[in-house]
């Protein structure tokens, strides 16, 4: 994600359009805004449109703007979406599931500038950064002849790609830290913490909804703690099986690995597991875990420190 961050934040100042793609729930308008924000232009000015089954005459009418009486309906003129962001930046959200009716004009207005809205004789020039996002495969689309060709071409210039949380398990524990203490913050509750145990289960979780799910799961859990600060697997359901049984201990007591990482970065997450492991077993007693790991309580506190394993209450 740090890698992607410097990407966006290299691509932000430029007028390049940005093509974001990834799963439901990654945090793709999140990016996108990220992008705006670092862009220089107005933070004010920004419009997300969402592309997503709309029938090309109303796209066309939303997203360009209209003269009055250009049709049934069309009682005052409107500004459309992308005159009314001029000089800011433009979201196409899901732009893989637009009417292909309307991709010209879209291709029109990256190229050129131009907006011509419904029932008015000339276009207009308009000052509009374009950003996309998509969790289809626009290639796939274009091949399908679903998608334009050249409109593929001139919003791939900038490709950004947010892999699934379940290839970045490493991201899982600063998210959960992260939105615990936000929700906890905004109930005035006191902050939870989860055990070591709780946590290499949120880990190894496949999460199918991405970083959505995993923000609504702990505004859930906040929600409805009523007393400690303490979470165990058993308040987190949506760890179990269809049935009710709880997750095998063994997947949550295997570590992944990427073979892309550093040799560094792999033996230092393999330590950690081990660590947080040996602490939840034995109730977070500090000397019967250093007993555990085979190594001295000095080297586990020091261990501690480094890897910023927090206490286990």
């Amino acid at each position: 994600m740090r890698r992607l961050t410097n990407l966006a934040q290299q691509a932000a100042p430029s007028e390049l359009p940005v093509l974001i793609t990834g799963e439901t729930g990654t945090g793709k308008e999140v990016l996108a805004r990220f992008i705006h924000s670092h862009s220089g232009r107005p933070r004010e000015l920004f419009a997300p449109y969402n592309c997503t089954s709309m029938p090309a005459d109303l796209v066309d009418a939303q997203l360009f703007g209209h003269r009055r009486g250009a049709f049934t309906g069309a009682h005052e003129n409107a500004l459309g979406v992308v005159r009314s962001v001029h000089g800011g930046t433009l979201l196409l959200d899901e732009i893989g599931d637009i009417d292909p009716r309307v991709q010209p004009k879209l291709l029109r207005l990256i190229e050129s500038r131009e907006v011509h809205p419904v029932g008015e004789s000339r276009p207009s020039i308009v000052d509009v950064r374009i950003l996309a996002t998509t969790n289809a495969d626009l290639a796939q689309r274009v091949q399908e002849q679903r998608f334009r060709k050249d409109l593929f071409y001139r919003l791939n210039i900038v490709h950004i790609h947010i892999p699934p949380l379940r290839e970045r398990r490493r991201d899982v524990p600063p998210l959960v830290r992260y939105f615990l203490h936000q929700f906890a913050t905004r109930y005035s509750k006191q902050r939870l913490q989860m055990s070591g145990d709780a946590m290499e289960a949120l880990m190894h979780y496949p999460w199918p909804g991405n970083v959505r799910q995993l923000v609504n799961e702990m505004h859930r859990l906040v929600v409805l703690a009523t007393g400690g600060t303490r979470v165990t697997t058993q308040r987190l359901p949506f760890l179990l099986h269809g049935d009710g049984v709880p997750a095998p201990a063994a997947a949550r007591e295997t570590v992944t690995l990427s073979t892309d990482q550093p040799l560094a970065a792999a033996l230092q997450e393999v330590e950690r597991a081990l660590i947080v492991r040996a602490l939840d077993t034995v109730d977070g007693r500090v000397t019967a875990a250093a007993n555990r790991l085979g190594i001295s309580l000095k080297t586990l506190r020091a261990k501690r420190r480094r890897l910023k394993i927090e206490p286990v209450p």
